[in-house]
């Protein structure tokens, strides 16, 4: 007979940006469990599960009860937030094995609630985005009107993908964002009662970055920076790219040093966090941080250009405390290597008939590789954030302009790449 291994890493929500998880601890030899919470009950994210890489799925449907008792079948070892809807339960289910790594205690509401978030910055004196929480229009546009700029964005409190984010430049849109978004449902099933209102900074001059971090016991590791550039789509500032930032480009400590206090005032003691910074003319601002593993990412392109990934220090930050010491002091690769991280764009949609030829873009010569659902959709849809993107790629490269090149190769081939899907 086998052996039932007792000790496992319980992972709630392996979906979508946590998808890779489970084959990445069962590849060090440990077992998993996944948990899956009344969240992400939706196809959007269910879509994504592999069940096989899993000892046991619990749900939490059937009750934080029966969740305890299925996980108190095994010596649980870490709980691992799959992606931003297992933060909460993970954050609820951690303190119910005593010894394991665990979050700072009290500072749940401040990993999910973006009011929250930043009121935790702001209690630390750190900067935050001046903000309003509210769930009534009029009151938001009296907090509109003491803005100089003439900008305001509204959100949103937990939102994710971009959904629901809308950037205003008068009081009428600030009323019309109220009247589309209030009370709708968002991808996490949460009916959006309340909205943020915040000063819009991504339209102030600063310059945005997305920074990918794993901590373990206090102690916070910047695995990789992004420099990102955005378009406006539907009043939606839309990912396009984001180019890889080496530690000694001027930028790269400034926001490493800012995103350890983010992290310690939001009580992110271990695991992963994916993290949206401004840098401003008054320096470092967070947009927000996710408690979890960046989504639209490839680890080993990131493991390539940089030495190190989230993926590759996630499970020593749980189970090696001085392995994960070491692991963050190695040097990085050379010869240098940039990268640019590449979100497709469809402006059409429609039903597919054809599958895609992706040839061309894998052709490129500075190519690494890609994620796209557009070779498994019935329908294309048009983007207008991350939850509509169909997908995202690497180029990577020792030469900038090579990878410049290809990036302006792959944006001529996208039309017929789209229009090609849709016709016979």
């Amino acid at each position: 007979m086998t052996a039932v291994p007792r000790s496992v890493v319980a992972i709630v929500d392996p979906l979508r940006a946590g998808t890779k998880l489970g084959q990445l601890f069962n590849g060090l030899g440990h077992r998993c469990v996944a948990v899956l919470t009344e969240e992400s009950d939706s196809e959007f994210w269910r879509a994504s599960f592999r069940p096989e890489d899993f000892l046991l799925t619990l749900h939490e449907a059937d009750g934080m009860d029966a969740v305890l008792r299925g996980l108190g079948e095994y010596d649980v070892a870490c709980v691992v937030p799959g992606g931003e809807s297992g933060v909460a339960l993970a954050d609820r289910l951690t303190p119910h094995f005593p010894g394991i790594p665990a979050m700072a205690p009290g500072t749940a509401h401040a990993r999910r609630d973006k009011y929250h978030m930043a009121e935790a910055l702001l209690s630390r004196g750190l900067a935050a985005i001046p903000h309003c929480r509210t769930s009534d229009a009029a009151t938001a546009v009296e907090w509109y009107r003491t803005r100089t700029d003439g900008r305001a964005v509204v959100k949103p409190l937990a939102g994710t993908s971009a959904e629901g984010v809308r950037f205003c430049a008068s009081e009428e849109d600030v009323r019309g964002a109220f009247a589309e978004l209030r009370g709708t449902v968002s991808l996490f099933g949460q009916v959006n009662d309340e909205l943020l209102v915040q000063q819009d900074i991504v339209h102030s001059g600063g310059v945005e970055y997305t920074v990918n971090s794993v901590s373990s016991r206090g102690e916070h590791h910047v695995t990789d920076v992004w420099r990102m550039r955005r378009q406006m789509v539907d009043a939606t500032a839309v990912c396009v790219y984001s180019d890889l930032v080496h530690p000694d480009e001027p930028e790269y400590e400034q926001l490493e040093s800012y995103l350890r206090d983010v992290l310690s005032a939001l009580g992110v003691d271990n695991g992963t966090a994916h993290s949206e910074i401004m840098l401003t003319s008054g320096g470092p601002v967070l947009i927000e941080t996710g408690a979890r593993v960046e989504g639209a990412c490839d680890p080993g392109a990131v493991l390539t250009v940089c030495g190190r990934s989230q993926n590759s220090l996630l499970p020593l930050s749980y189970f090696d405390p001085e392995g994960f010491r070491h692991a963050t002091r190695r040097p990085r690769p050379e010869p240098r290597l940039h990268a640019r991280h590449v979100y497709l764009l469809s402006p059409a949609e429609g039903k597919v008939v054809r599958p895609p030829d992706l040839s061309g873009i894998r052709a490129l010569p500075s190519f690494y590789g890609m994620d796209t659902t557009l070779d498994t959709v019935p329908l294309l849809e048009r983007t207008v954030n991350l939850a509509t993107c169909p997908g995202n790629l690497y180029l990577v490269s020792p030469s900038r302009e090579r990878i410049e090149e290809d990036y302006a190769a792959l944006r001529r081939l996208e039309p017929d790449l789209y229009s090609g899907m849709l016709t016979d």
